[in-house]
């Protein structure tokens, strides 16, 4: 398993490589709210949402817009897991897909205009996040562990790994253990090593996706 503490690094080193570079060429300015400012401007989505939505897309917007205000990130991508519409409102412009190997260096990148981005790995099924192309297909049994880290600068990073689990539960609600490649719980409070990283940078009032990185394997 990959250390949590250098996956943290990697982290800010990607936001401080890939990420700066491509949110400069899409953005052309800083968009973090400046100190001494009345009020942080309201968040303007970079993609138009379309006319027609169901209400799970509306109930969704709803909840992102609840996030922004009250400041709640994990709200927040929890409305972008379970709705398409409230993804192409939180999304750059141009969002940066890149492969990096296990020491954190680029294999490939590429810039993907938002409208045309159809990667989003993630999914919310009831309570749970799953992926939204199990590896095996079919595979319902496919789950995601994921973990929230938040840099000085409030940019986001959301680390995913494709877990499956034991259904040992201590009486609860959840799933039980998470079970290892070789086939064994892990331990608690430990995580598998990270499939994909999404990196998420303050905007006005709120966050959007800016890259989406993959590991490889």
């Amino acid at each position: 398993m990959r250390p949590k503490s250098v996956t943290n690094a990697l982290a800010l080193c990607i936001m401080a490589v890939i990420t700066l570079a491509a949110c400069d060429g899409a953005n052309g300015a800083d968009t973090h709210p400046k100190q001494g400012t009345e009020a942080p401007a309201q968040y303007t989505p970079g993609t138009a949402a379309p006319t027609s939505l169901d209400e799970q897309d509306r109930n969704a917007l709803e909840m992102a817009e609840r996030a922004c205000a009250n400041r709640d990130f994990q709200q927040l991508f929890t409305a972008i897991a379970i709705s398409p519409a409230v993804r192409r409102k939180y999304s750059a412009p141009t969002i940066t897909s890149a492969v990096l190997d296990p020491q954190g260096r680029v294999i490939s990148s590429r810039d993907v205009p938002a409208n045309s981005y159809e990667d989003f790995p993630v999914r919310q099924v009831d309570f749970y996040y799953k992926p939204a192309k199990p590896r095996s297909p079919g595979d319902e049994d496919e789950y995601l562990d994921i973990q929230f880290n938040q840099s000085q600068s409030d940019d986001f990073s959301v680390d995913w790994a494709r877990v499956h689990y034991d259904g040992q539960s201590e009486g609860g609600d959840d799933l039980g253990n998470i079970i290892s490649p070789e086939g064994k719980p892990l331990p608690p409070g430990t995580h598998p090593d990270s499939d994909g990283q999404l990196l998420f940078r303050p905007i006005g009032n709120c966050w959007q996706l800016q890259e989406d990185i993959r590991w490889l394997r």
